[in-house]
């Protein structure tokens, strides 16, 4: 009886090291994973999570949902309004035309998060 719960304590001591270890590993990596995106506490807290100069918004133009290529049957998406940068304010509208409805509110969802006053957004049925 002694020897069986000497075993038990043994293997909840390794199995301890074993947690301990495995918590250090996985800190270990995540610091090293971030490390080159984030230098300093303020960094974390407040770097943008996505930057709304012009260059970032969701463009369609020239890709397969541009709606000067677009054939046959589906959903034409467009989307219009204000957006704030910091100091900079513009005014931005696109259009993009998709095979399907759900593809069409993933587009408009990913715009709403840059349009800070939207003027329109909305999707419809659409012939080419």
């Amino acid at each position: 009886m002694v020897r069986h719960s000497s075993t038990r304590a043994h293997i909840a001591g390794k199995l301890g090291t074993l947690c301990k270890m495995s918590f250090v590993a996985v800190a270990a990596f995540g610091l090293v994973a971030c490390q080159s995106q984030f230098q300093t506490p303020s960094d974390l807290l407040f770097a943008p999570t996505f930057s709304k100069a012009r260059p970032n918004l969701p463009y369609t133009r020239n890709t397969q949902f541009d709606c000067r290529t677009f054939t046959g049957t589906g959903w034409k998406g467009i989307a219009g309004g204000t957006v704030y940068d910091f100091s900079d304010r513009y005014q931005t509208n696109q259009a993009g035309c998709f095979k399907t409805q759900d593809q069409c509110l993933a587009w408009l969802s990913a715009m709403r998060s840059f349009i800070d006053v939207p003027t329109f957004i909305r999707c419809n049925p659409y012939t080419a």
